[in-house]
């Protein structure tokens, strides 16, 4: 997994908007992730969907740039994109005013619900609702091997605890913080990531998704975050990997 952005929805100098490569399944699409995934020595014509979890800006902007920067570089082979089924017709019709439905570059838009299941190359994803100011989904990641969860942008919920049970790796958003921020609607805090980690009974927490008020505290933050948790602990930077 590399962590091509880490940041909440507004990005910085050293984090972009929050977007997850996992193996060649990109997860939300902000920013240059096509230049993301270059720096970070992958190469983007091996990638084969996009999952788009919420139509939030910070989370599906860049999709219209990536995709033709993929058609220019001469990816020929169909994309697949799976967005939200709140989002679905906006964003057909946004890329369609692109003019990105084109016969040289195929792309293959699905509608997704926080209740389905699907297998892209050998991982089976499967999504579920979780509590935004707009409809969202987590996703289940696994494959013969592991199991990754990530939260998306939620308030503390009982789905992410569930789907997260005995999990490998639980990727979860902390744009707040209750020692530094306080609380904020429609999101979790990092003190709130490390309890559902704890409860879950997972063994790694990633954190990402840090508002701008958390950038410099990143040490206070692990630290919490490890006082309540007692596995490991991660906040990625930009570009960092996880290999599970």
């Amino acid at each position: 997994m590399i962590f091509l952005g880490t940041s909440a929805a507004v990005a910085s100098a050293e984090r972009d908007n929050t977007a997850i490569l996992c193996d060649d399944v990109l997860i939300d699409c902000p920013g240059n992730v096509f230049g993301k995934m270059l720096k970070a020595g992958y190469d983007p014509l091996k990638l084969q969907a996009v999952i788009i979890t919420h139509r939030h800006v910070d989370h599906s902007y860049g999709l219209p740039s990536l995709l033709e920067m993929l058609r220019l570089s001469g990816k020929k082979e169909t994309l697949r994109l799976y967005i939200n089924e709140d989002f679905y017709f906006e964003a057909k019709q946004i890329l369609n005013a692109y003019g990105l439905f084109r016969e040289d570059f195929p792309v293959e838009v699905v509608s997704i619900r926080g209740s389905d299941a699907f297998f892209i190359d050998g991982l089976k994803i499967e999504t579920f609702h979780v509590r935004h100011s707009v409809p969202n989904f987590g996703l289940k990641i696994s494959d013969s091997k592991a199991v990754v969860v990530y939260s998306s942008d939620t308030e503390p919920c009982e789905e992410v605890i569930e789907r997260a049970r005995n999990a490998d790796v639980l990727i979860h958003e902390a744009t707040c913080a209750e020692f530094v921020t306080g609380r904020k609607e429609g999101h979790s805090c990092v003190e709130d990531a490390a309890r559902i980690a704890k409860e879950a009974r997972v063994k790694v927490l990633c954190l990402v998704h840090l508002g701008s008020e958390l950038e410099n505290r990143i040490d206070e933050l692990k630290q919490k975050a490890e006082g309540i948790f007692d596995g490991r602990v991660v906040i990625p930077q930009d570009l960092d990997r996880l290999v599970v």
